[in-house]
């Protein structure tokens, strides 16, 4: 089996201290579930990136809006893990969620700027972003 460092995800060619950048992984199987979810957003694969948003998402994560905004970051011109990664916000549907898609709306890509625009259907916008907003008499 090939053990990868949490920190980095190269082959460590130690088993106690990554010899690339000197984390300890002896006690990787003692990390709890949301430490191994939060080191996978930074995952080289874009598929396990997304998958891991999904489930921090799924576990209504605090951070879930802000370490998939982290994550979004590394993929400035892949709209596919953008759009993944942006579904996962249906979930969260918090402020941060909404304001994450609302920026979203303004990318380059078709891709992402529809799946923005279904991520706020779900999660709905708030009556001042629509322009629905109640005024007084």
């Amino acid at each position: 089996m090939t053990t990868l460092c949490p920190a980095c995800w190269r082959v460590p060619h130690d088993a106690r201290l990554c010899s690339h950048c000197g984390a300890n992984i002896t006690n990787l199987h003692e990390r709890d579930f949301r430490d191994k979810l939060m080191g996978a957003l930074t995952h080289p694969i874009a598929d396990t990136v997304i998958r891991a948003a999904v489930a921090l998402a799924a576990r209504h994560d605090p951070e879930a809006s802000h370490a998939i905004e982290t994550a979004m970051r590394r993929f400035p011109n892949e709209p596919h893990v953008l759009a993944g990664l942006l579904s996962a916000l249906v979930v969260v549907a918090d402020d941060d969620a909404r304001r994450i898609a609302l920026d979203a709306l303004g990318h380059r890509s078709f891709i992402v700027r529809r799946t923005a625009a279904q991520v706020l259907e779900h999660i709905g916008r708030p009556a001042s972003e629509t322009g629905c907003a109640h005024r007084e008499r």
